[in-house]
């Protein structure tokens, strides 16, 4: 027996940190409206379009079906930017389908806005999750794309994948695609992932700044060994850049206090999504003040791994760049636990 699609609600809220669903998303509805007779959608950028503009495009009459706008990055709205929206929600135009696409939630009053008037569509990790359990969604989820591709790795071996690649949706049902195709039937081996896989630099650099935050010395050095002199060392200017931006975003959120959230953090900061409510949960790890004294301290890295005299220890600039980063890394132990 068939079944009726449901009507097309006015409007979708479509984010998450898993974007290969986002934009299959996205791409469903996009169909879905031209299956019905309706127009090619609208596109717009919400950093460089008003919401008020979106509504009067919304509010526009049509005269070719029903029309579909599609709203980028609408994560970047602000609440009070968002308002227009707001109110537009309250009765949408029925001719009309807005889409409203990020890498994170909307504003909680645009959120609500669509759960009453339409539907929303989060693909991802929870945004509670934390830690370990984090870290299994990603696992799943990587386990699951290669299944869908028709290939099977065990949860070990996915594991080795998101150490490597980091904690991106996205970039695993990418590898999973290509391990998937290179396994031919058969299950995913180590020595394909070792010969595959590309290493994310800056995912070995998050757990870095994790192991700081938790106060893991050996877990600390252990990671620069990692990155200095491993197989794939990693340059050093690539690990102060990501310590750095996630340092301003803990320091930016000490700084908010007690009305620090995660899209205001990510304001500031410039960070979206998960990013934004890392440095959150740090900020409230470390002790008040850290964020800034350890970007003070990331800054005389910077220094240091240009003009410093250490540059000429050992037998190549690389031990010299080595030494300040374990420098670096010892301060910033400190700073995180010192009042």
């Amino acid at each position: 027996m068939s079944r009726e699609r449901e009507p097309l609600r006015p409007v979708y809220a479509i984010w998450g940190e898993d974007r290969g669903k986002v934009e299959r998303a996205v791409r469903r509805l996009v169909d879905r409206v031209a299956s019905e007779g309706g127009m090619p959608p609208e596109v717009f950028d919400a950093a460089q379009t008003p919401a008020a503009e979106v509504v009067a495009a919304c509010e526009t009459l049509s005269f070719g079906g029903t029309r579909l706008i599609v709203v980028r990055g609408a994560d970047t709205w602000r609440a009070d930017d968002a308002t227009p929206l707001v109110d537009y929600l309250a009765a949408p135009n029925d001719a009309t389908c807005v889409a409203l696409v990020g890498d994170g939630a909307v504003t909680p009053k645009l959120k609500a806005a669509v759960e009453s008037a339409g539907q929303v569509l989060a693909f991802g990790p929870d945004a509670k999750l934390k830690g370990r359990d984090r870290e299994k969604w990603f696992v799943d989820h990587l386990v699951k794309e290669t299944d869908r591709h028709g290939a099977k790795i065990t949860t070990a071996l996915a594991r080795r994948v998101v150490e490597l690649v980091g904690e991106d949706a996205l970039g695993l049902s990418q590898e999973a695609a290509k391990l998937a195709a290179a396994a031919g039937g058969a299950p995913v081996d180590r020595a394909m992932v070792d010969a595959l896989v590309v290493e994310n630099p800056e995912a070995k650099a998050y757990q870095l700044a994790d192991a700081v935050v938790a106060g893991n010395r050996a877990r600390v050095y252990d990671l620069l060994g990692e990155l200095g002199a491993g197989d794939k060392p990693v340059d050093p200017a690539v690990i102060h850049s990501t310590l750095t931006r996630h340092f301003r975003g803990i320091a930016v959120a000490q700084g908010l206090g007690g009305d620090a959230t995660p899209e205001r953090v990510g304001e500031a900061a410039g960070l979206k999504g998960y990013p934004a409510q890392k440095a959150l949960e740090h900020a409230r790890a470390v002790a008040p003040g850290a964020g800034d004294r350890c970007v003070a301290r990331l800054a005389a890295l910077e220094l240091d791994l240009r003009v410093s005299s250490f540059g000429d220890l050992g037998r190549s600039g690389d031990d010299g760049r080595r030494f300040v980063m374990e420098l670096a890394a010892r301060d910033l132990l400190g700073m995180v636990r010192d009042s």
